[in-house]
């Protein structure tokens, strides 16, 4: 606008002084009456150029007042806008909350209560088997024996849900922890546990990091155990446990195994509850162990996620970002 304001007075300005110096030179008139007429004109173009600057000007300022006013109103409705958003989002988030702390509460309570009777059919079906085997068939033990595992089954499910209840709602005690050690310390487990497993195992040093190392070893547990598991037809079973720069410069930890991998086009599955992409007589599992792995790191505001080929292992991602989980406990 300030351009288009300097063209219109210069042309104006051209113009005038072109057209009456024409004009007077027309007329012929006399050297003091010329002179006279030249003040004249001098003092006319002044205060025309005064009057048309002052139009534009004017016309400029009301057209930029126009905008700012429509710009002051326009971000008067986006706030407005994002103080209604906020405000449903804060109700939606509380009531999720108060829905998710309900369903917690009704899965402890369920599980709690189920682990009783539970107890009862698992020991007399035990004591079953070992007092009365010569007084039933073969086909009755087995019926009996079929009994006590699924029993068996189904109280370490409970036992799992009970556990993941107990990590969404556990307080979070944020300190530095040596990730390495707490890796270690997976592995020595599981080779005590399966010592007929032999695993190559490759754990990265100086592995530190902020987060609640309770939670943090139901983790490692669950993911090394995981991979150990499925580890299990390989030649040379190997798991290695690393730590990469992500794209962002934090650092990605990951444990990566050789074992029978899957397909991702299941990956959505991976961490939904009792959802398993191994049928259960190939590697037993409760479906729970890496819904509490991506339970604990959400805790310490990280995200977990896989990548893996059929027959070509597989490999969990995971982030900690600890410093501000204390303050997310639901």
């Amino acid at each position: 606008m300030p351009r288009t304001i300097a063209l219109i007075y210069l042309a104006a300005g051209a113009i005038w002084i072109f057209v009456t110096d024409r004009w007077l030179e027309w007329l012929g008139l006399e050297p003091r009456t010329l002179q006279v007429l030249q003040t004249s004109k001098g003092w006319l173009s002044i205060l025309g150029s005064a009057v048309l600057l002052y139009i534009l000007l004017r016309r400029h300022k009301k057209r930029d007042d126009a905008t700012v006013s429509a710009l002051l109103e326009s971000q008067r409705e986006v706030q407005q806008m994002n103080a209604e958003l906020e405000k449903r989002v804060a109700e939606r988030t509380r009531q999720l909350q108060a829905a998710n702390r309900e369903l917690e509460s009704f899965a402890y309570a369920v599980s709690h209560d189920l682990r009783a009777p539970l107890r009862s059919l698992s020991g007399f079906s035990q004591i079953l088997q070992e007092t009365a085997s010569q007084q039933l068939d073969e086909k009755s033990m087995h019926y009996l024996r079929r009994i006590h595992d699924a029993s068996q089954r189904m109280s370490g499910l409970i036992e799992a849900l009970l556990g993941l209840s107990r990590i969404s709602t556990a307080d979070l005690a944020i300190r530095p922890v040596n990730l390495t050690q707490i890796c270690m310390d997976a592995v020595a487990s599981l080779k005590d546990k399966f010592p007929g497993h032999l695993v190559h195992v490759e754990i990265a040093p100086n592995m530190h990091v902020e987060g609640d190392a309770r939670l943090l070893r139901i983790a490692v547990d669950c993911l090394i155990g995981n991979a150990w598991k499925f580890t299990i037809r390989s030649g040379q079973p190997s798991v290695t446990v690393g730590v990469q720069t992500g794209v962002t410069g934090g650092p990605i930890y990951f444990i990566r195994d050789n074992g029978v991998g899957f397909d991702m086009a299941y990956a959505n599955k991976l961490f939904v509850p009792f959802q398993r992409l191994h049928p259960d007589a190939e590697f037993q599992g409760s479906g729970i162990g890496l819904v509490t792995a991506q339970r604990v790191v959400a805790r310490h505001n990280g995200r977990i996620w896989a990548e893996a080929q059929v027959n070509a292992g597989a490999t969990f991602y995971f982030t900690i970002n600890a410093p501000l989980a204390a303050s997310a406990t639901p």
